[in-house]
């Protein structure tokens, strides 16, 4: 290892290491550009560029934030079911009156009416109503109308009652009696009636929202939500007509943020709320996803959804963000209800009339499934998430490079002289063999006789004889007069 005299210098290097010179050992490499000055090229490429930055930063990165990393909202639901009660009361208060509406005024109800004809199943046909059989109405309260499960509600729109038995005789000369066993329980048919007045049941909702990863959480009563009421694939002129009629509710926007005033679908209408709570007439939700109990259950049932029941599902859709905005202060929420198509549902309830369990009222209840679920994302800033924008705008600008340079080498006018300045072209190779062969002399000779520089590696001398076009002559041999050792040549 040599080294050189720093002379006052703040780093002293060596010259060597290892045998290296140290400028080769530690050289810069970079890429080398090339400088074509054609306006048309430069336009070209500078039009592509800004479009791609206006995608990236305007259209990327502010209008579809995408600097935020978004992750699932989750939810947990409470649902209650409430009777009808004179201006929405709590039926729990002793001076709150119930406002069921008069079963007269129900055409699904048998009444005493002259057009009614009884049947013998219980049920009774009416000129009114002459698509659908009729049945006798009862009053329930909203406890009575409905089976609460986890984040869904079952609310109840047709029961068909039963007293079951245990037949005693299956069990009397057990385990024989079993053999012959043809009636376990002993069914006796007590009542088929309609929920009087159940589109006028209101169904409270309250739920509190949270997305692990990103560690938000709040509750519903803090936040504001509308009902959203809007098109969807399985939409015919009478869903259509069924929502257009919801958006007629006095305060309908067309945007769940500010928005103006409209009377026709897609709508979006704010919820009644008590203690901070959401709660919806049963006719509005239905409405909402454009469906009437009154309509057939599906082709060819011969019955009102009524009387088989329907599932709907009840998204809640979560967000804190909004496009060409930004992150918002606060997490709003939009309530989605959405109709399975020809659906039914129906649910069973056990209630035991004697002590051993032997007698037992059974109710088959027929009714409108509300499930609820979570949508939507919830957002927060991400910095690793705005790099992979930015690292996705310049793999971007290289491609706008790219595509440049294929117009310019295959497509454009001048093509062929763009291809020549582009690229930088080696020397043919075919000679490299023979002047491999050679002594350090005769290239030397060879790079004097050209008045070409004799300095640098045997490699440089040959490659600089390349450059030259150096074709090997038949007729000539080298004579070297002086012998130079390769590290001299190197010099």
């Amino acid at each position: 290892m040599v080294l050189r005299c720093c002379c006052g210098r703040r780093n002293c290097l060596p010259d060597t290491i290892c045998g290296t010179d140290v400028s080769d050992l530690f050289a810069y490499s970079t890429t080398k550009y090339i400088k074509i000055r054609d306006a048309r090229l430069g336009l070209l490429h500078y039009t592509l560029m800004f479009f791609i930055v206006v995608y990236i930063l305007v259209y990327q990165l502010i209008g579809q934030l995408g600097y935020l990393k978004f992750n699932d909202a989750q939810n947990s639901v409470r649902l209650t079911l409430q009777e009808p009660t004179l201006d929405s009361c709590n039926p729990n208060d002793a001076d709150c009156k119930d406002a069921f509406p008069p079963l007269s005024q129900l055409p699904y109800c048998c009444a005493q009416n002259s057009s009614c004809k009884a049947n013998a199943d219980g049920s009774c046909s009416c000129d009114y109503r002459p698509s659908f059989k009729d049945y006798n109405c009862t009053l329930l309260s909203g406890t009575d109308a409905s089976v609460i499960q986890e984040s869904s509600i079952i609310v109840g729109t047709f029961t068909h009652e039963y007293i079951q038995t245990l037949n005693s005789s299956c069990f009397s000369t057990y385990p024989s009696a079993l053999d012959s066993c043809d009636d376990l329980w002993l069914m006796s048919e007590q009542a088929q009636v309609f929920t009087a007045g159940v589109e006028d049941y209101t169904v409270l909702i309250d739920h509190s929202v949270t997305s692990p990863k990103s560690g938000l959480a709040m509750s519903s009563r803090t936040l504001q939500g509308t009902l959203f009421v809007g098109p969807n694939g399985n939409d015919d002129d009478a869903a259509k007509a069924i929502k257009d009629a919801v958006c007629s509710l006095p305060g309908a926007k067309t945007a769940p943020d500010g928005g103006s005033t409209t009377d026709r679908s897609p709508c979006y209408l704010r919820p009644s709320s008590v203690a901070g709570l959401d709660f919806f007439p049963v006719g509005t939700l239905l409405k909402a996803a454009g469906v009437s109990l009154e309509s057939e259950s599906y082709p060819g049932s011969g019955h009102s959804a009524r009387y088989d029941g329907i599932c709907i599902n009840l998204i809640i859709d979560y967000s804190n963000s909004k496009a060409w905005h930004g992150l918002q202060t606060n997490i709003s929420y939009v309530y989605k209800p959405a109709v399975i198509p020809q659906s039914t549902f129906k649910t069973t309830v056990l209630s035991p009339l004697s002590t051993d369990g032997h007698k037992m009222l059974k109710k088959d209840m027929h009714g409108i499934f509300f499930n609820v679920q979570p949508g939507g994302q919830l957002a927060v800033f991400d910095f690793t998430q705005l790099l992979l924008q930015l690292t996705t705008s310049l793999t971007l600008l290289a491609m706008a490079t790219v595509g440049v340079n294929i117009l310019a080498q295959y497509v454009l006018r001048y093509r062929h002289y763009y291809s020549e300045a582009l690229y930088d072209r080696t020397a043919d190779f075919d000679n490299i063999t023979f002047l491999e062969r050679q002594s350090d002399d005769c290239l030397r000779q060879e790079l004097q006789e050209r008045n070409l520089p004799q300095t640098g590696t045997r490699e440089r001398m040959i490659l600089r004889l390349m450059d030259y076009g150096y074709r090997p002559s038949s007729n000539r041999s080298c004579t070297p007069t002086t012998s130079f050792t390769r590290a001299e040549a190197s010099a």
